[in-house]
């Protein structure tokens, strides 16, 4: 029986690579019998903030890397559905609704679905997946409810690494583990103390690499539908078992030890071998305070990598010693850096990123501010990209823990949960398991137009051309051509020469306003990067 526990997986799961022209491509047919549902339509609007705009699956929504659990249902395929121009859509599995929604605008979308389709969705009361039928609109609205998207509490967990495991079936009746982070993930699934079960072994391939092992690819893996599929990468792992509740390998298939040792594994004895030796016992217990421990090793290549452990006894655990621990580099404590005290320094100053999460990675200037917006700013300064930013504190540990929601192409660094490490007004270190993210402070290349330029932006009536802007002190703006209005908001970036960075939500009016020159001796000049030839007008003198 195939049961290998879900969380094999990395959280950071990339759904697939959408092309124009794959085999799986949804169908367009005559239109069918379908229905106009608003259901439908909320459904893939809930549906689509589990996924960034590349359709990848998003960490902190997706802890148990299954859509039936991390997002309520999941759809019986094939699936028919219609465009509000009337034409019928036929999705043949996951894949194929991601498409549909990625490609969807406020011009052409679904808005329509025959009735009646199956979707398969999670009995709690018996901890087994179970194939429901939606007769008509008054079943999908019931199903949507009982999923409770409208709930305004939002369940948030920390990436503390103490791995739960619950027990589920299938629809066939076939057991399977689900592996969570932690008992948090799990009771926001709806699952109690009471549903853990013994035996459970760590996330061994956490985001960025399970510090124990890597696969080598190529290898094959049969799906719980039977199906062989050739795996090149980590990435086509991912995609090839996100709607799969388990599968199997096809043996033998080489794993690369954290040592560089290379190892065959001919059977599913060998693999749970591995995995003993790799997590040692699994009843190891340990404290969930953050004491960072950092321990040195040696790579196939020969190069050094330290790695961080939350305390002495996680470390121990994988088999260090005390004797093995290394100097962190003088961490401080990261309880001296409280939440409050993060924001203000992250909103203080333009901060240069750097991060262990790419092979080849060009440093890029990040700028918060109080709206927890900020910008990724490459050192060319010819693009700019806008995104949220969330701080919040660990009750257990009092740590402090960042998030981000980016695209491509930093869209990996919103798949962590980024603990502070080390901060001060010069730095400021993240670390998630055995990646990091350092802050190195710009504020002695601020521009001193910061301030003027805030107050002139929202206190001025401003204009280019025929657009009309109005700046708002809550980071919103609003954009008028004279015909129609358009919203967005925009950034002040703590550089030399300050920039301002307009992101429109609707309309094509993304902008960055460069302005330089200020003081009473000195003219202030202000011109748009996308208006290079116009000149922007204020009523200000």
């Amino acid at each position: 029986m195939k049961t290998f526990k879900l969380a094999i997986f990395s959280l950071a799961m990339v759904l697939f690579v959408l092309t124009s022209c794959t085999n799986n491509e949804s169908v367009i047919e005559e239109p069918q019998n379908t229905h106009e549902s608003e259901s439908i339509t909320t459904a893939l609007f809930q549906l689509r903030t589990q996924f960034d705009d590349d359709g990848n699956v998003t960490q902190s929504d997706n802890p148990a890397g299954n859509i039936v659990l991390d997002f309520c249902f999941d759809f019986v395929y094939p699936l028919n559905l219609s465009y509000n121009n009337g034409t019928t859509v036929t999705v043949e599995n996951l894949n194929d609704i991601i498409n549909v929604m990625l490609t969807s605008t406020e011009e052409l979308y679904i808005n329509g679905i025959a009735f009646p389709f199956n979707v398969e969705t999670l009995n709690n009361a018996a901890n087994n997946i179970e194939v429901v039928t939606i007769n008509n609109e008054v079943d999908f609205v019931a199903l949507l409810e009982s999923c409770g998207f409208d709930d305004v509490e939002e369940c948030i967990c920390t990436q503390e690494a103490n791995p739960v495991c619950v027990e589920i079936s299938d629809p066939n009746g076939t057991s399977f583990t689900v592996t969570y982070p932690n008992s948090c993930y799990a009771e926001c699934d709806g699952f109690t103390e009471d549903d853990f079960i013994e035996n459970c072994g760590d996330d061994y391939n956490c985001p960025g690499g399970n510090g124990c092992f890597e696969f080598n690819f190529p290898f094959s893996i049969v799906t719980d539908n039977n199906e062989t599929v050739t795996i090149n990468s980590q990435e086509e792992l991912d995609n090839a078992v996100y709607d799969n509740y388990y599968f199997d390998f096809v043996y033998p298939l080489n794993l690369t030890l954290i040592d560089g040792v290379i190892i065959t594994i001919n059977n599913q004895d060998d693999f749970e071998a591995v995995l003993e030796d790799c997590f040692g016992d699994v009843s190891c217990p340990c404290p969930t305070d953050f004491n960072p421990v950092c321990v040195e090793i040696e790579l196939a290549n020969g190069e050094t990598e330290i790695i961080t452990f939350g305390n002495a006894c996680e470390a121990e655990c994988q088999g260090f010693t005390a004797a093995d621990f290394i100097d962190c580099d003088g961490n401080p404590n990261p309880s001296d850096c409280s939440e409050e005290a993060i924001a203000l320094l992250l909103q203080e100053c333009t901060w240069l990123i750097n991060t262990s999460l790419y092979d080849t990675f060009e440093a890029v200037f990040f700028s918060f501010d109080v709206n927890y917006v900020y910008n990724v700013n490459p050192q060319t300064q010819e693009t700019t990209q806008l995104g949220s930013w969330v701080l919040s504190t660990n009750p257990s540990t009092e740590s402090v823990i960042l998030e981000f929601n980016t695209s491509e192409p930093y869209s990996e660094i919103s798949s962590y949960q980024w603990t502070v490490a080390e901060c001060g007004e010069d730095s400021i270190v993240l670390e998630s398991g055995n990646e990091y993210l350092t802050f190195d402070s710009q504020c002695s290349n601020i521009s001193s137009c910061i301030e003027e330029v805030s107050e002139l932006l929202t206190t001025c009536s401003w204009s280019i051309g025929n657009l009309q802007y109005v700046f708002n002190n809550d980071g919103t703006l609003t954009i008028n051509d004279g015909v129609s209005s358009y919203t967005g908001i925009w950034l002040i970036g703590s550089t030399s020469p300050t920039s301002i960075f307009i992101d429109a939500e609707t309309g094509n009016f993304n902008d960055e306003w460069i302005f330089e020159g200020c003081g009473e001796d000195e003219m202030l000049q202000v011109n748009s990067t996308a208006h290079p030839n116009i000149s922007i007008e204020t009523d200000c003198e």
